[in-house]
């Protein structure tokens, strides 16, 4: 196994934490989700790119689909327990907080903004309770798990895609 393999993962998360850090520690909290959504997207590239230079210089130019696919799934495994480790510290650190406090501020709003469009069917009254639901609910086992599946699921379709591609392009 290429240790040099291992550099595409490190530099892919280390931009996605730099990212999450600069939009949430310097004042730009209202950019999280297009953050969040960028790097995410950000696997696509980063991972084909990785299984390029395995091709290129851990197989000398002729990969299998099995093996290609390997490569693509250790890029994302290495990159996805690095994010779960940062969210874990983020989470516990400052996050949890800011979305307790979010929910607990804009709740009631968003609940009764819900209610008269009829999109949710409590009354008014029931909304404190709803609101101690949605704190609850903030956990880091959720939100570890959240990144996991995301990176996995956009993970294994682009290494199965890009695999075949390479595959595709050493018989024609």
């Amino acid at each position: 196994m290429n240790t040099k393999t291992y550099i595409f993962p490190a530099i892919y998360s280390s931009l996605v934490i730099l990212a999450t850090c600069i939009t949430f520690y310097g004042g730009y909290i209202n950019h999280i989700n297009k953050v969040t959504i960028i790097g995410w997207l950000m696997i696509v590239p980063f991972c084909v790119a990785a299984m390029i230079y395995s091709k290129k210089n851990v197989y000398q130019g002729n990969i299998g689909g099995k093996d290609a696919v390997k490569e693509g799934l250790k890029f994302i495994i290495f990159s996805t327990i690095i994010l779960v480790v940062f969210q874990a510290i983020f989470f516990t650190l400052d996050f949890k907080a800011y979305k307790v406090d979010f929910i607990e501020t804009y709740g009631v709003e968003l609940a009764k903004t819900q209610i008269k469009n009829g999109n949710l069917k409590i009354t008014e009254a029931e909304i404190p309770n709803l609101i101690k639901q949605e704190v609850e609910q903030v956990t880091l086992f959720k939100e570890c798990t959240s990144i996991v599946f995301k990176n996995l699921f956009l993970g294994v379709i682009t290494s199965v895609i890009t695999a075949v591609t390479m595959r595709a392009k050493l018989r024609g």
